[in-house]
């Protein structure tokens, strides 16, 4: 489908009675990272006047709760790209931020290790290959490396990793604020508390406005859906089904045993089928790599916020036979977030079809957070005509699967959100 822009406008325009602006030239639809970066982005192209709502607070749905980790270890040469420039653009956020006002983004940069069966030798190679040939320092470790990098864990003699040297992670409390304000800064207007109710379009199917849950109307030729667990409920109304569904992954935290510390490092046991980090707390976040077994969530506002006393013994459990020291860990509970996920755990971008002016940018399946920045230039750009790489329309295009392509799964060996 192609879609028509329309032409640079005044910044300034009548408001409605609710004080919302009474047109825009873009619309975002959600506050989350995706919609932040995208906002922003598009705001500094000053190509037009840019307005995001968000219904509740900016990192509601799924990015608020994301553990944020800031890796670049795929086996798709695209979402390498991308999640390199992207932890190259936090960690310069964070610097200037530091430099400025002193209170960064809470960027950090342990490193992270990545764990696989003997089995899985071949395909650990060769993403490590393709990584390698991006950029990303990389070592393959053996068992005797594995167990030199991280003494108090316990490894298998054929097991095999590869660690990260540059991954890490932020805040998403100080990320999302953070972004945000840049937003701001760069001429975008956003509104927290806003909730789109509904698309108007015309007979010929275009955008022609949004209407919000107060009544106020908002015209635009351009929306921009970027609700995450919200994200299909909105093309639902206009009669549109995307293969988009919403999960509820489940997430622990412990307490790391005294003389154990925190931990150093963040780490990926796929034997296991866990994942693992230190937050700021200083708690240990623990989740699971695959979503398979998630429970569905109909309504992504109201779900099951808490987490099974089944779920944290088996992440306790799960985490001990890696780490011992964790068996008797204090566990400090856990909650339930919300993934939207789609067939291939791949993201849904670009223009949807059958309505013009309507772009989709959603289904990132629980490892969005560190493409943000990519994805953020990269929409701006195809919806002003520029080079969106390293971000590829191809790969992530909503009618792939209606193509019958489908990108292969994020790893053959699991996985990792």
């Amino acid at each position: 489908m192609t879609t028509t822009l329309p032409g640079p406008q005044p910044k300034t325009s009548p408001r409605t009675a609710g004080g919302k602006p009474a047109s825009a030239d873009f619309v975002v639809v959600g506050g989350g990272v995706m919609g932040l970066h995208v906002a922003w982005r598009l705001a500094e192209k000053r190509a037009g006047s840019v307005v995001l709502f968000e219904q509740r607070r900016f990192g509601h749905g799924s990015s608020g709760k994301s553990g944020a980790i800031l890796r670049q270890h795929y086996s798709h040469e695209t979402l390498i790209k991308m999640a390199r420039a992207g932890l190259a653009e936090y960690a310069e956020l964070d610097a200037s931020l530091l430099a400025a006002t002193g209170t960064g983004i809470g960027f950090r940069r342990p490193g992270m290790l990545f764990l696989a069966h003997p089995r899985d030798r071949e395909n650990l190679e060769g993403n490590v290959a393709l990584q390698r040939s991006c950029g990303v320092v990389v070592d393959l470790l053996d068992a005797a490396g594995l167990r030199r990098l991280e003494p108090r864990a316990r490894f298998e003699d054929l097991l095999v990793g590869a660690f990260e040297r540059e991954a890490g992670f932020v805040d998403p409390g100080l990320t999302l604020p953070a972004i945000a304000a840049q937003a701001r800064a760069a001429g975008a207007t956003l509104f927290e508390g806003a909730r789109v109710a509904d698309v108007e379009v015309d007979e010929a199917r275009r955008v022609q406005g949004v209407v919000l849950a107060d009544g106020a109307r908002v015209a635009t030729r351009m929306l921009v859906n970027c609700g995450g667990p919200w994200a299909a409920l909105l093309m639902q109304r206009l009669g549109l089904e995307l293969p988009m569904r919403v999960v509820r992954p489940e997430q622990a935290f412990f307490a790391p045993p005294h003389d154990h510390g925190v931990e150093q490092r963040i780490c990926a046991d796929l034997p296991n089928g866990t994942y693992w980090k230190s937050e700021a707390s200083g708690l240990t976040r623990v989740g699971l790599l695959s979503f398979a077994h998630d429970e569905p969530v109909d309504d992504p506002d109201d779900y099951d916020e808490g987490a099974s006393g089944r779920f944290l013994a088996d992440c306790r459990a799960r985490l001990a036979r890696r780490v011992p020291a964790y068996a008797d860990a204090t566990c400090w509970g856990g909650c339930g977030a919300l993934y939207t996920v789609t067939p291939d755990a791949q993201a849904l971008i670009g223009p949807v079809e059958g309505i013009e002016g309507l772009f989709v940018v959603s289904g990132f399946s629980g490892h969005g957070f560190k493409l943000g920045p990519s994805v953020g230039r990269g929409v701006a750009a195809l919806l002003l005509g520029g080079d969106p790489a390293p971000l590829d329309p191809r790969f992530f295009s909503p009618r792939r699967f209606k193509e019958g392509r489908k990108n292969a799964a994020a790893y053959d060996y699991g996985v990792l959100g």
